[in-house]
Protein backbone atom coordinates (compact mmCIF):
# COMPACT_ATOMS: atom_id res chain seq x y z
CA UNK A 1 0.00 0.00 0.00
CA UNK A 2 0.89 3.23 -0.67
CA UNK A 3 1.49 6.14 1.60
CA UNK A 4 0.69 9.77 0.40
CA UNK A 5 3.18 12.01 1.16
CA UNK A 6 2.60 14.72 3.23
CA UNK A 7 3.34 18.89 2.13
CA UNK A 8 3.86 20.97 4.09
CA UNK A 9 0.88 23.44 4.75
CA UNK A 10 1.69 26.55 3.69
CA UNK A 11 0.79 29.76 5.91
CA UNK A 12 0.20 32.48 3.41
CA UNK A 13 2.26 35.33 4.25
CA UNK A 14 -0.23 38.58 5.38
CA UNK A 15 2.58 40.90 5.14
CA UNK A 16 3.89 39.57 1.64
CA UNK A 17 0.11 40.93 0.32
CA UNK A 18 0.43 44.29 2.21
CA UNK A 19 3.45 45.42 0.69
CA UNK A 20 4.05 45.44 -3.15
CA UNK A 21 6.87 47.12 -5.55
CA UNK A 22 6.95 50.67 -6.16
CA UNK A 23 8.36 50.07 -9.74
CA UNK A 24 4.73 47.35 -10.41
CA UNK A 25 2.21 49.51 -9.04
CA UNK A 26 -0.70 50.49 -12.08
CA UNK A 27 -2.68 54.08 -12.07
CA UNK A 28 -2.49 57.55 -13.11
CA UNK A 29 -1.36 60.11 -10.92
CA UNK A 30 -3.25 63.60 -10.63
CA UNK A 31 -0.26 65.07 -12.94
CA UNK A 32 -0.97 62.61 -15.33
CA UNK A 33 -4.42 63.68 -15.61
CA UNK A 34 -4.10 67.37 -15.65
CA UNK A 35 -2.39 66.86 -18.46
CA UNK A 36 -4.51 64.57 -20.45
CA UNK A 37 -7.31 67.43 -19.69
CA UNK A 38 -5.41 70.34 -21.00
CA UNK A 39 -4.56 68.47 -24.31
CA UNK A 40 -8.38 67.04 -24.67
CA UNK A 41 -9.31 70.78 -23.89
CA UNK A 42 -6.86 72.22 -26.32
CA UNK A 43 -7.96 69.86 -29.05
CA UNK A 44 -11.86 70.92 -28.69
CA UNK A 45 -10.82 74.41 -29.12
CA UNK A 46 -8.89 74.02 -32.10
CA UNK A 47 -11.97 72.02 -34.04
CA UNK A 48 -15.00 73.68 -32.19
CA UNK A 49 -15.19 76.17 -35.31
CA UNK A 50 -15.04 73.62 -37.67
CA UNK A 51 -17.74 71.61 -36.40
CA UNK A 52 -20.03 74.74 -36.05
CA UNK A 53 -19.35 75.67 -39.62
CA UNK A 54 -20.37 71.66 -40.73
CA UNK A 55 -23.57 71.76 -38.63
CA UNK A 56 -24.43 75.24 -40.18
CA UNK A 57 -24.15 73.27 -43.86
CA UNK A 58 -26.24 70.43 -42.35
CA UNK A 59 -28.67 72.63 -41.87
CA UNK A 60 -29.02 73.93 -45.43
CA UNK A 61 -29.26 69.99 -46.12
CA UNK A 62 -31.82 69.17 -43.42
CA UNK A 63 -34.18 72.13 -44.59
CA UNK A 64 -34.18 70.94 -48.37
CA UNK A 65 -34.97 67.70 -47.41
CA UNK A 66 -37.57 68.47 -45.23
CA UNK A 67 -39.43 70.75 -47.93
CA UNK A 68 -38.89 68.22 -50.52
CA UNK A 69 -40.74 65.92 -48.22
CA UNK A 70 -43.49 68.48 -48.07
CA UNK A 71 -43.71 68.56 -51.16
CA UNK A 72 -43.99 64.64 -51.73
CA UNK A 73 -46.37 64.42 -49.09
CA UNK A 74 -48.51 67.32 -50.61
CA UNK A 75 -48.42 65.42 -53.55
CA UNK A 76 -49.48 62.47 -52.44
CA UNK A 77 -52.56 63.77 -49.98
CA UNK A 78 -53.31 65.53 -52.91
CA UNK A 79 -53.92 62.58 -55.04
CA UNK A 80 -55.43 60.55 -52.15
CA UNK A 81 -58.05 62.77 -50.93
CA UNK A 82 -58.97 63.94 -54.34
CA UNK A 83 -58.50 67.54 -52.92
CA UNK A 84 -56.49 70.59 -53.72
CA UNK A 85 -53.39 70.43 -51.31
CA UNK A 86 -50.90 72.90 -50.61
CA UNK A 87 -48.02 74.69 -49.45
CA UNK A 88 -48.04 78.39 -48.11
CA UNK A 89 -45.50 80.34 -46.31
CA UNK A 90 -46.02 80.35 -42.69
CA UNK A 91 -45.54 84.20 -41.03
CA UNK A 92 -44.28 86.77 -43.01
CA UNK A 93 -45.26 85.88 -46.64
CA UNK A 94 -41.81 83.97 -47.62
CA UNK A 95 -40.74 80.66 -47.38
CA UNK A 96 -37.81 81.40 -45.36
CA UNK A 97 -39.91 81.87 -42.22
CA UNK A 98 -41.12 78.39 -42.53
CA UNK A 99 -44.04 76.92 -44.72
CA UNK A 100 -47.50 74.55 -43.72
CA UNK A 101 -48.80 72.02 -46.10
CA UNK A 102 -52.67 72.25 -45.53
CA UNK A 103 -55.81 71.00 -47.66
CA UNK A 104 -56.96 74.22 -49.43
CA UNK A 105 -60.64 74.08 -49.25
CA UNK A 106 -61.43 77.62 -50.99
CA UNK A 107 -58.52 77.31 -53.23
CA UNK A 108 -56.29 80.72 -52.62
CA UNK A 109 -53.70 79.38 -51.64
CA UNK A 110 -52.92 80.53 -48.11
CA UNK A 111 -53.58 78.80 -44.99
CA UNK A 112 -57.04 80.32 -43.23
CA UNK A 113 -59.59 79.25 -40.83
CA UNK A 114 -61.18 76.51 -41.85
CA UNK A 115 -58.06 74.69 -44.08
CA UNK A 116 -56.96 71.48 -42.61
CA UNK A 117 -53.20 72.04 -41.10
CA UNK A 118 -51.04 68.74 -42.67
CA UNK A 119 -48.07 69.52 -41.73
CA UNK A 120 -45.97 72.69 -40.19
CA UNK A 121 -41.80 73.25 -41.00
CA UNK A 122 -41.03 76.67 -39.01
CA UNK A 123 -38.80 78.17 -37.69
CA UNK A 124 -35.91 77.67 -40.03
CA UNK A 125 -32.53 76.80 -38.55
CA UNK A 126 -31.32 81.19 -38.77
CA UNK A 127 -28.84 82.07 -42.10
CA UNK A 128 -31.08 79.86 -44.25
CA UNK A 129 -33.20 81.63 -47.40
CA UNK A 130 -35.78 79.79 -49.45
CA UNK A 131 -36.80 81.20 -52.76
CA UNK A 132 -39.05 79.97 -55.10
CA UNK A 133 -38.89 80.75 -58.93
CA UNK A 134 -41.87 79.81 -60.83
CA UNK A 135 -40.57 80.45 -64.29
CA UNK A 136 -44.22 82.29 -65.40
CA UNK A 137 -45.65 83.24 -62.35
CA UNK A 138 -44.81 84.58 -58.89
CA UNK A 139 -45.91 83.58 -56.07
CA UNK A 140 -44.43 81.84 -53.28
CA UNK A 141 -46.51 79.04 -52.48
CA UNK A 142 -47.41 76.18 -54.56
CA UNK A 143 -50.04 73.82 -54.88
CA UNK A 144 -50.97 70.61 -56.31
CA UNK A 145 -54.27 69.92 -57.85
CA UNK A 146 -56.86 66.35 -57.15
CA UNK A 147 -54.84 65.28 -60.31
CA UNK A 148 -51.34 65.73 -58.30
CA UNK A 149 -50.30 68.31 -60.84
CA UNK A 150 -49.07 71.53 -59.96
CA UNK A 151 -51.08 74.46 -60.57
CA UNK A 152 -51.78 78.47 -59.60
CA UNK A 153 -54.70 79.93 -58.07
CA UNK A 154 -56.47 80.62 -61.44
CA UNK A 155 -55.54 76.28 -62.40
CA UNK A 156 -52.69 77.17 -65.15
CA UNK A 157 -49.60 74.87 -64.72
CA UNK A 158 -46.95 75.91 -62.27
CA UNK A 159 -42.92 74.40 -62.28
CA UNK A 160 -39.70 75.66 -61.51
CA UNK A 161 -37.40 75.47 -58.86
CA UNK A 162 -37.46 76.16 -55.03
CA UNK A 163 -33.39 77.47 -53.70
CA UNK A 164 -32.64 76.99 -50.50
CA UNK A 165 -29.35 78.32 -49.40
CA UNK A 166 -27.21 79.46 -46.64
CA UNK A 167 -23.44 79.48 -44.73
CA UNK A 168 -21.89 78.92 -48.39
CA UNK A 169 -23.90 75.77 -49.64
CA UNK A 170 -27.17 75.86 -51.96
CA UNK A 171 -29.54 72.76 -52.59
CA UNK A 172 -31.90 73.82 -55.99
CA UNK A 173 -35.05 71.80 -56.06
CA UNK A 174 -36.51 71.40 -59.35
CA UNK A 175 -40.36 70.52 -59.58
CA UNK A 176 -42.23 70.14 -63.44
CA UNK A 177 -45.48 70.76 -64.17
CA UNK A 178 -46.76 67.23 -63.46
CA UNK A 179 -45.77 67.52 -59.23
CA UNK A 180 -42.34 65.76 -59.63
CA UNK A 181 -39.93 66.71 -57.66
CA UNK A 182 -35.91 65.94 -57.56
CA UNK A 183 -32.91 67.64 -56.59
CA UNK A 184 -31.12 69.13 -59.03
CA UNK A 185 -27.69 68.16 -60.14
CA UNK A 186 -26.45 72.01 -60.50
CA UNK A 187 -27.78 74.73 -58.85
CA UNK A 188 -27.74 78.17 -60.35
CA UNK A 189 -27.89 81.65 -57.90
CA UNK A 190 -31.01 83.61 -57.91
CA UNK A 191 -31.63 85.84 -60.39
CA UNK A 192 -30.94 89.39 -59.26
Amino acid sequence: MMVPRAYPHRVPNENLAMRRDPRTTSGVTLLECVVAMAVLAVALLAVAPSIEAVRRRVGVDITARAFLASMQTARAEALGRHRRVAIAPQGDGRLSSGWVTFVDENRNDRFDAGDQLLGRYAPLPPGINVEADWALYYTEGLAFAESGFMRTENDRWLSGTVRIEGHGRRICITINAYGRARIARRCAAAPR
